[in-house]
Formats: structure tokens, sequence, C-alpha cells
């Protein structure tokens, strides 16, 4: 390896390959954030203030999406590292309607651990969920991300009661004329 750095011992030939790992990470994010992932590159905002400010958002995405690609085979990690517990009950409540009816098309990790709640966010995206097939990839789980983010807004809402659904005053008929 290459290297402009100074290396007179092992402790300082360590840290180089340790700063080298992290820059295999850092453009896995930097992929996530353009077309392999949320695609920033195609935003129609045009000053620079905007787009920094689109950035720092599509940042919480990308990094929510490489947790889950580096912790896709790890049990010991908990979704908690991406998702909090609401999110996870809703994960929980999709899971029957991704899974297929056959044994190898069930989840096969244990409920709570990334893994079990990657699956479920790959299935909303499209995978097909055979693990013998290839894992899913950065854009499969953004999609899977922007389908669970739409599908958890209205969980939350109607959990939580916000959802109106008495009538108006004034005409005895609800929302629906």
């Amino acid at each position: 390896m290459l290297t402009t750095h100074v290396v007179v011992c092992l402790e300082q030939a360590l840290q180089v390959i340790k700063w080298y790992g992290w820059r295999w990470k850092i453009e896995q994010l930097f992929a996530t954030l353009k077309k392999a992932g949320l695609n920033i590159e195609a935003t129609q905002l045009e000053s620079s203030i905007a787009i920094q400010r689109l950035t720092i958002l599509a940042l919480s995405v990308a990094v929510r999406t490489l947790q889950m690609v580096e912790g896709s085979d790890n049990t010991q990690l908990s979704a908690e590292l991406t998702f909090c517990q609401k999110q996870q009950q809703c994960l929980l409540g999709l899971q029957s309607s991704v899974e297929g009816d056959t044994k190898k098309l069930q989840n096969p990790y244990p409920r709570g651990c990334l893994p079990w709640a990657t699956s479920i966010i790959a299935r909303l995206g499209g995978w097909s969920g055979y693990t013998s097939g290839r894992p899913p990839g950065m854009p499969t789980l953004v999609h899977g991300l922007r389908q669970f983010e739409s599908i958890f807004i209205g969980w939350k809402l109607a959990l939580d009661g916000l959802v109106y659904t008495r009538s108006f005053p004034d005409t005895g008929r609800g929302l629906g004329g």
C-alpha cells in the first residue's frame, strides 16, 4: 500500500490501514448519496445553502442504509441501532405482509436484531427474499426505507389517534361528502 504518511513503526502502519478502511466506508456513503441510492445529484435546487441542507438530511438516510448493509448478517446488532421502538413495532406489524408463504421466504432472523429489520425493509424495497440469491443492495434498501417511512407515518397517525373521523357539524357528513 502506498501512502504519503510517514510510517516507521507497526503502530503507524496499523493506523494507516485503519484510515484506509474508513476510506472505503466513506466511498460507500458517497455512493449512497449519489446515483446508487438517493441520487441527490439530480436535485433541482440552485442555492448552495439549500443543497447543503438537502445533503445533511440525506446523510441520515445514507447512514441508516449503510448500517443495514454493514449489519445485514450480524444478529448481535440490535435493530435499535437504526430503528426506534415504535418503528420496530411497525416493522413487526408489516413482517407477515412482506413475507412469502414458504419457509424459504420467511424472515430467517430473530425479531429485534438489525438483520431482521433489514430483511423487512429490503422486501418493501422489492427484494425477492431468497437468501440464496444476491443480498439487497443500497438502491433496494433506499427504496424500502422510503416505502417504510410513508407507511410508518400513516401507522403512527392511526396508532396515536390523530386521524379525524367525526362528522362535520354543519353538514352531518364526514370528509367523503
